[in-house]
């Protein structure tokens, strides 16, 4: 990973205190080839499809993507965007902020970057680094996380947010709306399954407004979802991440009952719990696991772990 801290250029110093308050005096040179969207003459890179990339390009849906984070923490507190792309969210960020670090992936956008947003600053900080390794470590913790997230990477690199050990006290987060539903299904339904679960029980999740394939360049097939996400107390609980493992191993048989998918999918160690487990609770044995509500497997860890304390440790690292 290279990180790049920002010098200063001799501009004059932004109002207020804040990172930046226009960008009308930031030169347009470049050598990026030009692109055309919606009328807009702009110098950027080819959107790299290995990467993922759709460039969000409509303002507004920017300025809804950034009011969604709590006006209170984003004046107090550091905020770390990946994968800035076009600056899009950016430049609207560096009204609002104090401290600023952007994780980008992609090489060819650092020019723009650096050209961009040198004034900014040493209290920006822009690292080429992949997200999914970048250890987020900020100035200080707490801290405010926003991005809109790659499709290829998104949900391996939601999971590392959403269960690190210092989360962002606020994440606003772009998925494809599918992965958004499934992100926010409750029990019962086709959409529930093992990243509900570990969401519910890891994070407050609030899906926010959708958004159109014409607000991209280029176009994705699909719609889009933004959801805002905070730390639930409950994170803290022990038996969270033996929970989730249960969940994920259930829902990898979803159409069979919990016993039988139990059966399939856990290592002969756990059997004899098992076995215990639905002696206790017969009812639940026949039930699918989309039936168990995220508060119901958390129940279910409780009590593995009650019977044989250590019983997780040697699949959960």
């Amino acid at each position: 990973m290279n990180r790049l801290t920002v010098r200063p250029l001799a501009v004059a110093p932004a109002s207020g205190g804040h990172l930046l308050t226009t960008l009308s005096t930031i030169g347009e040179d470049s050598f990026y080839p030009m692109v055309v969207h919606n009328g807009n003459r702009e110098r950027l890179p080819q959107p790299a499809k290995h990467l993922g990339q759709h460039f969000l390009t409509d303002p507004g849906i920017a300025r809804r993507i950034v009011g969604a984070l709590d006006p209170a923490l984003l004046e107090e507190l550091p905020v770390l965007e990946i994968g800035p792309g076009r600056m899009i969210l950016t430049r609207i960020l560096a009204e609002k902020v104090r401290r600023l670090v952007l994780i980008e992936k992609d090489a060819r956008l650092l020019p723009a970057l650096r050209e961009q947003l040198s004034f900014l600053g040493p209290e920006l900080e822009i690292r080429l680094a992949d997200a999914l390794e970048d250890p987020f470590d900020l100035w200080e913790a707490p801290y405010l996380l926003v991005s809109n997230l790659p499709y290829n990477i998104s949900l391996p690199l939601f999971m590392k947010i959403l269960s690190a050990p210092e989360p962002p006290r606020q994440a606003v987060l772009m998925f494809q709306k599918e992965v958004g539903e499934r992100i926010v299904a409750g029990p019962g339904g086709k959409s529930y399954g093992s990243l509900s679960v570990a969401t519910a029980l890891l994070s407050e999740a609030n899906p926010l407004f959708n958004i159109r394939p014409g607000s991209f360049f280029p176009p994705p097939k699909v719609h889009s979802m933004v959801l805002s996400f905070r730390p639930r107390p409950s994170r803290l609980d022990p038996a969270v991440s033996g929970a989730i493992h249960l969940a994920r191993c259930a829902f990898a048989y979803r159409r069979k009952t919990l016993r039988n998918a139990f059966g399939n999918s856990l290592p002969p160690h756990f059997h004899e719990v098992v076995e215990i487990f639905f002696s206790g609770n017969p009812d639940l044995a026949a039930l699918r696991p989309e039936a168990i509500p995220p508060e119901g497997w958390l129940g279910i860890s409780r009590t593995f772990r009650a019977h044989n304390p250590g019983i997780f440790d040697r699949i959960i690292k």
